[in-house]
């Protein structure tokens, strides 16, 4: 009977021992986790710089990336500019010249038509005058001519005179007009011409400090 109590007592005490180890082993166990939640606030403002730097790097390289994009623009619009400013720099002095070209011709032909004037001015003079001799001398043109009736003869050679008189001084009148437009036009076509020149003058010389 002793031997049933002792065996008793022992396994009562080893139960005992062995609940106390058991409950005081779960606390030990549930340390390990809850040592991170108490440190998780004091890890919180340590990688608030590495976000940081991590956000502003990519905002610089679009920033730079754009800088670029604006420069290089700026520089292609430099250029174009350029090349629309000798594009129509060009574009002028191809104009001017062929104005040129076309005044000068036109001027040419109304020098012509003043050389011819001028000859067809000396031809009428020319004519104005034999026909003032040939009425100073109309004795010899009745012997030239004869004529039975002297009188009649002399009248109608004066009157054939007359007439042919009349007439060239009717064709110098309209002479002397057609040689004042003639004469105009040729002031005008030689101002418009010296101007012309001028222009393009103007043109090459900026054209070439532009080159240099």
């Amino acid at each position: 009977m002793r031997r049933n109590l002792q065996s008793l007592l022992i396994a009562i005490t080893a139960a005992i021992a062995f609940s106390s180890s058991s409950v005081t082993g779960e606390p030990t166990k549930q340390e390990p986790p809850a040592r991170p939640r108490q440190t998780k606030p004091s890890q919180k403002p340590a990688p608030e710089p590495a976000e940081q730097t991590v956000l502003t790097t990519p905002i610089q390289e679009p920033d730079e990336a754009m800088r670029r994009a604006i420069t290089n623009l700026s520089t292609q619009i430099g250029l174009l500019t350029d090349e629309m400013r000798n594009l129509r720099r060009e574009t002028e002095r191809n104009s001017g010249m062929m104005e040129l070209l076309l005044n000068e011709d036109r001027l040419a032909k109304v020098e012509d038509k003043l050389q011819d004037a001028a000859n067809n001015k000396a031809q009428l003079d020319a004519r104005e005058q034999d026909i003032q001799r040939r009425l100073r001398n109309i004795q010899g043109e009745l012997l030239l001519r004869g004529g039975l009736r002297r009188d009649e003869a002399e009248a109608a050679i004066r009157s054939e005179l007359q007439r042919a008189l009349d007439d060239v001084r009717s064709h110098q009148v309209a002479h002397q007009h057609r040689t004042a437009e003639l004469n105009e036009q040729a002031a005008r076509l030689r101002a418009r011409v010296e101007i012309l020149r001028k222009k393009l003058e103007v043109i090459d010389v900026k054209s070439g400090k532009e080159e240099k």
